[in-house]
């Protein structure tokens, strides 16, 4: 029997479950939130954990947890027209939730539709260590470049810093496949932000409807 709890506890996703219920029951006891404003966040919560357990053990295809929480989305929209006085918030939440379902069906479909560089998609969820260390090399190898006063081959970055010459390299592939740095003969470089300060919330704008179409144009390009 101690050995069966011992395992439960070990467990990550009993621990989120059990997590996930107990602070949903204190928001219930000691605010304002009753059982029925509280099922939106059960039915989506749930939804992802089940989702989480199902592809731990059946390793499913990318995309299919964009599907389930749109799912979920979908269902909290219906759920909050049929109770809630203003129908409309409902409808936008499932006209969301829609979108999110599409794009995972999409996903699945035809695949991801960006490679990912393999610098941080190849660790395992336990290597913390390494993630760390490989995130932490990334962010000294980008601000010394973009305080150097020219640009800076992967030998010399190496030296500077102190670190192996193919941990260099890969963190700068990973970075000019990310697009925060440039590359020219050997040589790479942070370019000053074209709008400034304002440089994230601009480049946001131009991202949102991209990503919004995304999906679509997929699907277009493959009929």
């Amino acid at each position: 029997m101690d050995n069966r709890i011992t395992l439960l506890y070990e467990n990550d996703h009993f621990r989120t479950i059990v997590g996930t219920v107990g602070i949903l029951v204190i928001l219930v006891a000691l605010t304002e939130m009753t059982l029925q404003t509280a099922v939106p966040l059960f039915l989506t919560f749930g939804s992802m954990m089940a989702h989480d357990v199902a592809d731990e053990f059946y390793d499913l295809p990318e995309g299919t947890n964009w599907l389930v929480y749109g799912a979920s989305i979908v269902a909290v929209g219906g759920y909050w027209m049929v109770v809630f006085p203003l129908p409309w918030v409902g409808g936008l939440f499932g006209l969301v939730g829609l979108w999110f379902v599409f794009d995972g069906v999409t996903t699945i479909r035809y695949g991801p539709s960006r490679t990912t560089s393999g610098y941080m998609s190849d660790l395992e969820t336990e290597q913390w260590g390494e993630t760390m260390l490989r995130m932490q090399t990334l962010n000294v190898i980008y601000q010394a470049l973009k305080n150097a006063d020219g640009p800076r081959t992967a030998p010399e970055l190496a030296t500077d810093l102190d670190l192996t010459e193919s941990r260099v390299k890969r963190a700068l592939e990973f970075l000019e496949h990310e697009g925060r740095i440039g590359h020219e003969k050997g040589h790479y470089h942070v370019d000053p932000p074209r709008w400034g300060r304002l440089t994230p919330i601009v480049q946001f704008v131009v991202w949102l409807p991209r990503r919004a179409s995304r999906p679509f144009r997929r699907v277009t390009a493959n009929i």
